[in-house]
């Protein structure tokens, strides 16, 4: 096995994601944070991501910004209707027509991809006098022939061992575990926002100063199962019954909302839409548990991470990375997926157990610290140096 240079280097480095700068979620924060990392370092640092979103800029950070056309123009032709793969791909392959020249001639060390979906031309400018390669793994996005571009990349890193083993499976090799990092000077302790309880009642909803208060976080989708949220609910035993506030937003929206009104819930589920991220901590604070409960597509948690940051309990469903982010039965509990009775024991638990939910809440953000950036930091770094010391 080849060993990563031991010794300091600066390094050019290009964080090449699509979208970076047209979304807002997990992978999204992760490279932002990655960039802000690097530089405080002292290397030189650039994102490629496509035209749209505009985000806070970051000093010493250049930002590079390229036309694509959206994977919606491409599900809008028949026979890609469902080819949800093949229209991301084609989707990514449309943004490296104007890129490709740029990470060519563009004077990088290293080009970190977090999809599989740009192996392509990431190779193809390594080919041409380009950067190296390094593959970050986030999830599970394959199509026809990824493995075989995978192979001839310089170093890999997954976000987690869940899906290192899921990446092991395809690939044939075994990505080195970088879990995701998070801000400790932005997500920890601090005081609760007295304020949100008397913002929820203004707007009808049913929260006095008893009502225990439950936060989902995250985008939309069908697979974070927030509707199994609201449906536990419904078995809930506690007095008073609990809360439930939803920050995010997506196609799962108008459903969700559907579905609150259809039981009668509307003035127990408040949803606020999607929430700046440096707001997040306050939120975090000023509720009794989060839960978390995807049963897809979920690798690693990172709301998980800065909730119990904040020190906030969690509840979450056994699936995917959530079990390498919870310290089972110490910061919070895991249940089965998709079941809303199981959910509702859990959360039902610690609600009627106050001393035991403090016990977490105080354990949480020492468990959380192992996840700090400059140790993440330090692992890409010499991902970094190994992909640069590659043949």
């Amino acid at each position: 096995m080849l060993r990563p240079q031991t010794f300091a280097i600066t390094m050019h480095i290009a964080l090449y994601n699509l979208t970076t700068t047209t979304k807002i979620g997990g992978v999204e924060s992760f490279v932002w944070d990655l960039g802000r990392q690097l530089i405080e370092r002292g290397h030189r640092v650039s994102m490629l991501g496509g035209v749209g979103l505009r985000r806070e800029p970051i000093a010493g950070v250049r930002v590079l910004a390229f036309p694509f056309i959206s994977r919606r123009v491409w599900q809008a032709i028949p026979p890609l209707r469902r080819a949800y793969a093949e229209a991301k791909l084609l989707e990514r392959l449309t943004f490296a027509v104007p890129a490709l020249p740029h990470l060519i001639h563009g004077g990088y060390d290293i080009v970190h991809i977090q999809k599989p979906y740009d192996l392509a031309p990431v190779l193809l400018a390594r080919s041409l006098g380009g950067p190296r390669v390094v593959l970050g793994c986030h999830g599970e996005d394959w199509y026809v022939a990824d493995w075989h571009l995978a192979r001839h990349v310089d170093a890999a890193v997954s976000c987690s061992h869940f899906n290192a083993q899921t990446v092991a499976a395809r690939y044939g090799f075994t990505p080195a575990v970088i879990f995701n990092g998070i801000d400790l000077s932005l997500f920890g302790p601090g005081d609760a926002d007295t304020e949100l309880r008397a913002d929820l009642r203004t707007r009808g909803y049913r929260v006095d100063a008893s009502t225990p208060l439950l936060l989902s976080v995250g985008r939309l989708q069908p697979w974070k199962g927030v509707d199994i949220v609201i449906q536990s609910l419904f078995y809930m035993h506690t007095n008073p019954q609990p809360a439930l506030i939803i920050a995010g937003d997506g196609e799962e929206r108008s459903r969700l909302e559907a579905l609150v009104q259809a039981s009668g819930m509307q003035q127990r589920v408040a949803f606020l839409g999607s929430i700046p991220r440096t707001d997040l901590p306050r939120l975090y604070r000023s509720v009794d548990l989060l839960v978390a409960t995807s049963f897809a597509s979920e690798t690693f948690g990172i709301t998980l991470v800065e909730a119990q940051a904040c020190g906030l309990p969690v509840v979450a469903s056994r699936f995917g990375g959530f079990p390498e982010v919870i310290a089972e039965d110490q910061t919070g509990l895991l249940v089965t997926p998709r079941d809303p009775q199981a959910l509702a024991g859990a959360i039902s638990q610690l609600l009627n157990d106050a001393p035991r939910r403090q016990q977490m809440a105080a354990a949480a953000p020492a468990w959380a610290a192992q996840f700090s950036w400059p140790a993440v930091t330090d692992r890409v770094e010499a991902a970094y140096r190994l992909a640069l010391a590659a043949n």
